[in-house]
């Protein structure tokens, strides 16, 4: 991971540094405007991605990537879309979810809608921080199923979704704790910074569960059973928007009862997609291969009458 984690930091600095030159020109480069920052992210991550092609055609690499001789597989694009399209689907319904609920934070009034809006923001740092420990959680998980280690595969998944839970966890209280640390860096108008201030304390103790969630969506990931995963997600949304609709609507709960509807969006969230790794079963052909073996250790299934015995002592 070290050279793919150094070519995107790599990348993202150059972006920074590339793009103000750009937007404003500065020597022989003209003043391209907005789109400066466009040309600037486009030419960086081209460069990263040259970086690392170069590498996969080199000896050092574990893996050679190859162009000739390569044939197209259907079985592998199917492998590949199968979990590559759910989580896809996955990261539109996050994004949608802040613009959704900064929608209903709307008719709360401009400033609840803003305050809303900055407090969340704080989510999208959570998830580089899930995603840096997700692609070590679907690699070990996946290895691992794929190999029949079934018991040490879930042992990961929940290890893993106990670290990201911690992790998430310490940040969000962080931010209940000094919430105007985060606040200030977006504006200094009072009301929003009062709003986005309350929404960080409801939500800030909460972050454990979104974390645990996104966390236990990769471990999904890992088995290929991520369709459930993404319906929790989806479920999340519908019932943060429905919840905060009825409590700014009908129950006229305000500010504090849409943070709540939010919060509760979260706990769902980590329930449903624990429920989801809970329920995925070890394949029928290991369950199959399991019982000859037990046969074979004298473990046969136990006659009525010996059952009952070991029942009364």
């Amino acid at each position: 991971m070290a050279l793919p984690a150094a070519v995107i930091v790599g990348s993202v600095l150059a972006h920074v540094l590339t793009s103000p030159l750009l937007i404003f020109g500065w020597g022989p480069l003209p003043a391209l405007g907005p789109a400066g920052a466009g040309w600037g992210l486009t030419a960086s991550f081209a460069a990263g991605g040259l970086v690392l092609i170069g590498h996969l055609r080199s000896r050092r690499s574990l893996v050679s990537l190859a162009f000739r001789g390569v044939r197209l597989e259907r079985a592998l694009f199917a492998d590949i879309l199968k979990v590559g399209v759910p989580g896809l689907i996955n990261t539109a319904i996050t994004n949608l979810s802040v613009v959704v609920l900064t929608g209903i934070a709307g008719h709360l009034g401009r400033e609840a809608a803003i305050g809303y809006a900055m407090g969340a923001r704080l989510e999208y740092i959570l998830i580089p921080l899930a995603g840096g420990f997700g692609m070590a959680i679907v690699a070990l998980v996946g290895t691992n199923w794929g190999g029949g280690q079934y018991r040490r595969a879930r042992a990961i998944a929940w290890t893993g979704g106990a670290t990201v839970a911690i992790a998430c966890a310490l940040v969000g209280l962080i931010a209940a704790l000094s919430p105007r640390l985060w606040m200030g860096l977006f504006s200094a108008d009072d009301e929003i910074v009062r709003l986005g201030t309350g929404y960080l304390r409801v939500l800030g103790p909460i972050y454990g569960f979104y974390g645990l969630g996104m966390a236990l969506f990769f471990a999904a990931q890992g088995v290929g059973r991520v369709a459930f995963a993404v319906t929790a997600n989806a479920l999340r949304l519908i019932g943060s928007a429905g919840g905060a609709l009825i409590a700014i609507t009908w129950l006229d709960l305000g500010v504090i009862g849409f943070f709540i509807a939010v919060a509760l969006g979260f706990c769902a969230y980590a329930a449903l997609t624990a429920w989801a790794v809970l329920g995925v079963k070890n394949p029928p052909e290991a369950i199959a291969a399991e019982r000859p073996r037990n046969e074979s250790k004298g473990e046969s299934s136990p006659t009525p009458a010996t059952a009952i015995c070991l029942a009364a002592r």
